[in-house]
């Protein structure tokens, strides 16, 4: 359904909306690389990430992720990067999140915080919650997706079960209409709130009303 040799899809759970001033807890991450015409899966990664602040009982509801758990099981953020950095490869990799405004904020200032203060993605991007918004009426969460191609992984809220439900998502997507490659560097955004996180300069901002097809027919 793609040309890109590797993939990485990622998700994570955060303790906040706010890429610059919030912190990643959890990473959940697939890696696929292309054996012939075949994508197989040659990594899975999963890891607890410890914060330097309280979790607010909401994120704790909301991913049933506690302090406890962070404190006992998490790596520190450096720890963290330098996993996630290893999945990463190289810019060559194309990135894979359902809603990824939201993940390559968070994704960047990991990156240039532990790498480099001037990283900036310049990586063909995939967001899934764009093919399914072209495709489908409102509601666009991740547990619509999921209820909508009937994905046998349930939307937990928990990293790595997300990005599993993504990925299987997506499959079904490439079987659905066999046009994915146009949604590459395309991001589509809800015009009554406009476009929040970073913006990047190979990718296409589009406003989506949610199953009129813009991104297909532009």
């Amino acid at each position: 359904m793609l040309n890109h040799n590797r993939v990485l899809l990622f998700d994570f759970e955060t303790t906040g909306l706010n890429g610059f001033t919030d912190q990643i807890i959890e990473i959940g991450a697939i890696v696929l690389e292309k054996n012939q015409d075949r994508y197989e899966i040659t990594h899975e990664f999963e890891t607890l990430v410890m914060a330097d602040r309280p979790l607010s009982a909401k994120i704790t509801e909301i991913t049933h992720i506690t302090d406890e758990m962070l404190l006992r099981d998490g790596v520190t953020q450096e720890e963290a990067f330098q996993r996630l950095f290893e999945l990463y490869k190289d810019e060559k990799t194309l990135l894979i999140a359902y809603n990824i405004q939201f993940d390559l904020l968070f994704l960047q200032t990991l990156f240039r915080k532990f790498h480099s203060p001037l990283y900036n993605i310049r990586n063909d991007i995939l967001d899934v919650m764009a093919i399914y918004k072209d495709r489908h009426r409102f509601p666009h969460r991740l547990e619509s997706c999921v209820a909508t191609y009937q994905v046998s992984v349930p939307n937990t809220h928990r990293a790595l079960d997300d990005i599993k439900a993504t990925y299987e998502a997506l499959t079904k997507m490439a079987l659905e209409r066999d046009n994915i490659d146009k949604y590459v560097n395309v991001i589509g955004y809800n015009s009554n709130y406009g476009l929040s996180g970073i913006r990047l300069p190979h990718v296409r901002y589009i406003a989506q009303k949610g199953g009129y097809r813009e991104i297909e027919n532009s």
